[in-house]
């Protein structure tokens, strides 16, 4: 039975990956800030899902979490938490403090995430790491009006994708970041383009597809390469 762990996974993006894959009868570590009101996860088969308090600003959360799964293999690791603040984070609108804490989300949780997990990875059948990252986040492509802490959050995210494809490479594991296009949740709002289960579809899809040829590449949600 493979299994995945999933940051956020109690709304949005991050649910509606634990429900397709627990559905297809994986093994799910959902990870969540709070073990309470988590009505979505609750709806799941428990037999396949065990929630875990898990806020990756907290590093002691994380490695207690490492703790608990050691020796566990994880063949899939979903890097999906994350913020915004919505019209702060246009330009002149923003403090140091809400750009770091942009940074901790994206940037110091996903590196965490994958320096205390990187074990469980390497000894699963799948070895796969995936970021959740963003168009925003790509020099490559035109992205308007600037986000200025997220974007910039998520395009380093990005360069610790490419550079973790590299150092782990040895061990086996693919390293991808993947973009789930303007989605309908919490974050993209109702008049986003694509439903969760049409952007999860597709990454699905990508995954499934992904192997040491493609580790350090970015990917849209329909399986289109991106320039970083």
């Amino acid at each position: 039975m493979p299994t995945a762990l999933i940051t956020g996974a109690n709304r949005g993006i991050g649910y509606e990956f634990a429900r397709q894959y627990s559905a297809d009868g994986w093994k799910i570590h959902a990870g969540t800030r709070s073990l309470q009101n988590n009505p979505l996860l609750d709806e799941l088969d428990q037999s396949l899902i065990s929630i875990h308090q898990l806020d990756i600003d907290d590093h002691a959360q994380i490695r207690a979490l490492s703790e608990k799964l050691v020796g566990e293999p994880i063949d899939l690791l979903i890097n999906n938490a994350g913020m915004c603040i919505d019209d702060d984070e246009y330009y002149g609108n923003f403090s140091d403090e809400q750009w770091m804490q942009q940074f901790r989300t994206h940037l110091f949780g996903s590196m965490a995430m994958c320096e205390a997990f990187v074990e469980n990875i390497a000894n699963s059948n799948l070895k796969t790491i995936i970021n959740i990252s963003s168009g925003n986040g790509c020099f490559g492509i035109d992205r308007g009006k600037g986000l200025f802490p997220y974007d910039s959050s998520k395009s380093a995210l990005n360069t610790i994708t490419k550079g973790m494809s590299v150092d782990l490479k040895d061990k086996g594991i693919t390293v991808v970041s993947l973009t789930p296009g303007f989605v309908a949740t919490d974050m993209g709002g109702q008049d986003a383009d694509l439903t969760p289960e049409e952007s999860i579809t597709g990454m699905r899809h990508v995954i499934a597809g992904l192997d040491q040829s493609k580790t350090g590449s970015f990917i849209r949600h329909n399986g289109v390469v991106l320039p970083w």
